[in-house]
């Protein structure tokens, strides 16, 4: 390596316009250098814990939880709510009760390429995994902060069960799971147009066929909201939540993104966010004056953490929203029951 006095003798000498070009150079291998140490650092995934997945589901349990929005506050975000302790409250009272699997309605990490914040997320979920409770995660749009392609490395890598899919569905007892990417901007022509096609089939599937009662469709974007932080994804309103309401069986349809609770009904389906799993909470616009939606859950504009729980019962689907108190202890609100033929509250 020149030193830097032999390099300013060689860029004031006769081969000036050399040196200069020399010296640009020698700056980009530096920079080049150094992004590939760091992506090395963020892409080395030797080690990587594995969660359960759908060959570890409970043949006896008749329960499912959902959480979203388990992401840490960014250093960036100086000014909003840091949530980590109850970020593990939320997922150890999910391990505790032991249900059949989770599903998590993505943002699972502040930064999807930063190997520190992975480690983070599999320290919190130690317990989780040693009980092998079985994780169905959709992507969020911090799935994606960073490189894509390591984000979506360390992602795959710790749900091999996913099969690299980035939208997927499967079948538990009389009901179906439909589960979306709402990150539009990331997706090309050629895969919104095949995920639409492989969505409006399934729908029609599972609607016809004599097994299922239900369906439940999971987005992270939500196509209904009156968060004040985030606006409500029109794409997904278009492409997701309207050829449902064409159809009987899709009862239930979960997102987050807006990190907040709330249950709107609209054409006799119930539309809930639940993104209360520890990210930075919003505020909600509730004047029914101002408010884009009417929510059917009347609370405060900042809303508790919370995950939803769904008992798969012999008279309908028994919903609930367990918030965490003040106290670290979690209570039960806004409980529904929809059955086979009809809705009832």
């Amino acid at each position: 390596m020149l030193e830097f006095s032999a390099l300013w003798r060689f860029l004031n000498g006769k081969h000036r316009l050399n040196g200069i070009i020399l010296a640009c150079l020698l700056i980009i291998v530096a920079i080049t250098c150094r992004d590939t140490s760091l992506a090395m650092q963020e892409n080395n995934l030797v080690g990587t814990p594995l969660y359960a997945g759908f060959a570890e589901i409970g043949p006896n349990k008749n329960s499912f939880i959902l959480v979203g929005d388990t992401q840490s506050t960014s250093h960036w975000e100086f000014w909003r709510e840091n949530n980590n302790k109850e970020r593990r409250r939320i997922i150890d009272e999910i391990t505790k009760r032991a249900p059949a699997f989770v599903v998590h309605l993505g943002d699972l990490t502040a930064r999807g390429s930063s190997k520190k914040h992975w480690e983070e997320f599999d320290d919190m979920h130690k317990e989780f995994r040693k009980n092998k409770i079985p994780y169905f995660p959709i992507l969020g749009n911090h799935e994606f902060y960073g490189n894509d392609q390591t984000a979506l490395q360390n992602y795959f890598g710790r749900f091999p069960h996913l099969d690299q899919k980035r939208w997927y569905d499967f079948k538990w007892k009389n009901i179906a799971f439909i589960m979306v990417d709402s990150n539009f901007s990331t997706l090309t022509k050629d895969q919104i147009r095949e995920q639409t096609e492989w969505y409006l089939s399934e729908l029609k599937i599972f609607d016809g066929s004599k097994e299922i009662d239900y369906i439940i469709i999971c987005s992270h974007e939500p196509p209904f909201t009156n968060s004040r932080v985030i606006k409500p994804n029109k794409n997904v309103e278009s492409y997701f939540a309207n050829p449902s309401f064409k159809i009987q069986k899709p009862v239930l349809f979960f997102s987050g993104h807006s990190h907040s609770y709330e249950r709107f009904k609209v054409h006799d389906k119930f539309f809930i966010v639940c993104g209360g799993g520890g990210g930075p909470r919003h505020k909600l616009t509730i004047n029914p004056l101002r408010r884009r939606y009417e929510d059917f859950f009347v609370g405060p504009e900042l809303r508790f953490f919370h995950f939803c729980e769904v008992e798969n019962g012999e008279d309908g689907l028994h919903f609930q929203n367990l918030s965490l108190k003040p106290d670290d202890t979690f209570t039960v609100v806004d409980p529904l029951i929809i059955l086979k033929n009809r809705i009832g509250e």
